[in-house]
């Protein structure tokens, strides 16, 4: 690894960084993985993946690759993924291994549900991201070319942009020094439900089916749809665009969004709303939010050269937002990386200071992978609240 890991970082990069923002992958195989079939996936992930070698430059040898990979015997399959869905602290614990990690919990035999052994994959989510994790899923490569962006914003829009995205990085740097705006322990918790089922009501409640999964997280965490529920939801959420241009970043597809979401009395017109509301934002989109998060961010890196006392750990925490939504591409195990894994996938983004819950697509289940403040931990199983009479949903 180099002396300085951003050194060649775009800005986002940069600051996942610096937020120890750990993506992951996780299912469940068929059969028992070994040393050696380990050892071959880490091989075939690092191929598919190349960035995953980033900070080695004459690549990783199997010595160096066994080194990120540990297999443990367990007894039982039941209380994973959870079990090792943490921090990934490790992962920047040594600056001699690259920023990827493979655990493997091995069994003694399938159980019930022909379940063999637990794979999780984390990685440092400045190198990966969502739309990697779906190509990586149909065993296709995730190699990331510098992008170009089919349109940047208007010269005025972008000007204003850069003036507001300079402010509140100032507001940021005050506002995360001394403040905390979810304060831990943070707990990860997955929910699986049948895709065709949630197709189904979506088509029912005539809306799309991003706004009724991101209506679901959000009637479980704060009660939305219902009298009881918080007024007002501050959120940002992930979309996926082609990047580049001087107000994109040339990295990463991901775009984040920003919306606030009125609660509703019930949840049928709660659902409708947040579905006209996202189609609002993004039929006005003229790319003020991306010039507005690009030089924020810029801003950040520069401050952290001159005052890098006030840039601890707290303030990449520091998310002034209730909830951070994520819809990513759909994950459909084909191909030689993942023939031996079963659905459901989970995956996301495990990132403190953040309410965040990440929604996985498969080919027959959806996955709704959450990594909450422990006090809102207790309310994930509520997520099928607005869908207790679904018979069909609960099967």
């Amino acid at each position: 690894m180099t002396d300085d890991p951003t050194a060649a970082f775009t800005d986002i990069q940069w600051y996942m960084y610096q937020q120890r923002n750990v993506a992951y992958f996780a299912a469940f195989t068929r059969r028992n993985f070994d040393d050696d079939k380990l050892l071959e996936t880490a091989r075939s992930l690092v191929e598919l993946a190349p960035q995953l070698s980033f900070g080695f430059p004459g690549g990783l040898p199997d010595w160096l690759l066994r080194r990120v990979i540990t297999r443990e015997v367990v007894t039982s399959l039941l209380d994973f993924p959870e079990r090792w869905l943490n921090r990934g602290e490790e992962l920047f614990a040594d600056p001699s291994l690259p920023l990827f990690r493979i655990r493997y919990a091995a069994t003694a035999g399938p159980d019930q549900a022909g379940r063999a052994g637990f794979i999780l994959v984390q990685a440092s989510h400045a190198l990966v991201e969502g739309a990697d994790s779906a190509l990586l899923s149909r065993s296709k490569s995730a190699a990331h070319p510098l992008s170009e962006a089919s349109r940047d914003a208007a010269p005025l829009v972008k000007a204003a942009a850069i003036g507001a995205g300079a402010v509140l990085a100032g507001l940021h740097l005050v506002a995360a020094n001394l403040m905390s705006m979810h304060p831990g322990p943070f707990r990860a918790a997955t929910l699986a439900y049948p895709r065709a089922a949630l197709r189904s009501l979506a088509r029912e409640y005539g809306v799309r089916q991003r706004a009724l999964l991101f209506a679901l997280v959000l009637a479980a965490l704060f009660d939305c749809g219902s009298p009881a529920g918080k007024r007002r939801i501050s959120s940002t959420y992930s979309s996926i665009d082609d990047g580049g241009g001087a107000d994109r970043d040339t990295y990463m597809r991901m775009r984040m969004r920003f919306a606030m979401f009125e609660n509703r009395a019930d949840f049928l017109a709660f659902v409708r709303a947040l579905d006209a509301r996202l189609e609002l934002a993004e039929a006005r989109d003229s790319g003020f939010n991306d010039a507005l998060n690009a030089q924020g961010v810029r801003v950040h890196r520069r401050l952290s050269r001159l005052i890098p006392f006030a840039y601890s750990p707290r303030l990449f925490q520091f998310m002034p937002y209730d909830v951070v939504l994520g819809l990513i591409p759909p994950h459909r195990l084909a191909g030689p990386l993942t023939q031996e894994l079963m659905e459901p996938v989970y995956a996301g983004a495990l990132l403190e200071g953040a309410n965040a819950c990440v929604i996985v697509p498969n080919r027959r289940l959806v996955t709704f992978n959450f990594y909450v403040q422990e006090t809102l931990a207790g309310r994930v199983g509520l997520l099928g609240k607005a869908l207790i009479s679904r018979s069909e949903l609960m099967g």
